[in-house]
């Protein structure tokens, strides 16, 4: 990686160029390089999924690919921003030009989800890595308006925009989401001991109700009959069917080069009366991403496949001496349930700025009305 003495010049000593798709196809090497040496996400700043997410992605979207990759004078690679521009219609009534990180369409519900998006920059080189970004972002005038999605608090994104540009646009945080992450002790039969009794008996003690349960792990060939069911399973219960279809091919893909790498964590609950529950999770690192479940409603009488396949799950991990179970952003149906499992809170924002002063205009108009009308109805509830 890059001297670190390099890092005490200013950002004018850096260098920022975009890259074009054959560079970012081909960047994999350095984009992990990079990536081990930053406090981005190891998984969904990966250019594993980052590149499959924007191959899959763009097309659909109209999108402009705007990656702004920072280098030191010598040419090392320091910095990345992995933005994209798309034409938008906002709010039914104009177009304008959104500029947005790799990973989300933002309020668009085809893409593939992603969490924890960032920039990524060496740690010592955070500094004049955003100043970079900034500057860069001042300087183009094709963009009106910018979003952050599904970014830490704490992360690079979050620190471009409370020290770069919130004295320059008008800026708002919008869809606030918490993830949540178990930190796994050594044995699983400890983990099951510090549960409260309400979710022990779901997670754990309700297994003598499974008629001889297995848990099965789908190897490269099954990916396709897994992800079918997991698939079934998700759109019955939630209704996003359509979702579901726009984001198969990307996570047939993602899935297999998991496997291919030993990091796929694809597995179905099955009992003598056949499959419960499928769980799709990736392995990187001290840390099993959990990024899908789906069960059959049912075998859901008197017992929970999901809890019961997260109990499996979570038991698994904790003999492969994995130190984090991350259950990542987003509600149950019916509440947050992700907080009865021994997790730390996570919080997860999103950023929306607006350039033009008419987009300033209409957004503060906007907010001032919903918090004007939140109070009335507060008010209202206190007569």
């Amino acid at each position: 990686m890059p001297d670190p003495e390099a890092g005490k010049g200013l950002a004018s000593r850096l260098q920022v160029r975009s890259w074009n798709a054959e560079e970012f196809a081909s960047s994999r090497e350095l984009w992990q390089r990079l990536l081990a040496a930053s406090d981005a996400d190891p998984l969904f700043m990966s250019w594993d999924w980052q590149w499959r997410w924007w191959g899959h992605y763009a097309q659909m979207l109209g999108a402009t690919l705007r990656l702004v990759a920072v280098y030191t004078d010598r040419g090392e690679l320091v910095g990345i921003a992995p933005f994209f521009s798309r034409r938008v219609v906002v709010r039914g009534l104009f177009r304008t030009c959104r500029l947005e990180l790799i990973g989300i369409g933002w309020r668009d519900p085809r893409p593939a989800f992603s969490d924890y998006l960032d920039l990524i920059g060496a740690r010592d080189f955070r500094e004049p890595v955003l100043a970079c970004i900034a500057k860069w972002l001042s300087d183009q005038d094709f963009w009106q308006e910018l979003v952050f999605c599904c970014t830490k608090r704490d992360g690079l994104a979050s620190q471009l925009v409370r020290t770069h540009l919130a004295a320059l646009l008008y800026v708002r945080e919008v869809d606030e989401l918490s993830a949540w992450v178990a930190r796994l002790p050594k044995r699983f039969n400890e983990y099951v001991a510090s549960l409260g009794s309400d979710t022990r008996r779901k997670l754990f003690n309700h297994r003598h109700k499974l008629a001889e349960p297995q848990i099965q792990q789908a190897a490269e060939a099954d990916i396709p009959e897994y992800l079918d069911l997991l698939g079934r399973y998700t759109a019955e219960r939630w209704g996003n069917e359509a979702a579901a279809k726009h984001s198969r091919a990307f996570h047939l893909g993602f899935a297999a080069s998991m496997a291919r790498a030993g990091r796929l964590r694809l597995t179905r609950l099955v009992t003598r009366e056949g499959p419960a529950s499928v769980m799709y999770n990736v392995r990187h690192g001290n840390t099993v991403y959990y990024l899908q479940s789906g069960f059959d409603p049912e075998r859901a009488h008197g017992l929970s496949p999901g809890y019961l396949h997260f109990g499996y799950a979570i038991e698994a991990a904790c003999e492969e001496g994995v130190e984090f179970f991350d259950f990542l952003a987003g509600a149950g149906r019916h509440r947050e349930y992700k907080q009865d499992l021994l997790t730390e809170h996570v919080p997860v924002v999103t950023y929306h700025a607006a350039r033009s002063d008419f987009l300033r205009t209409l957004y503060s108009v906007y907010e001032a009305a919903k918090a004007a009308g939140e109070r009335c109805r507060r008010f209202l509830r206190a007569l």
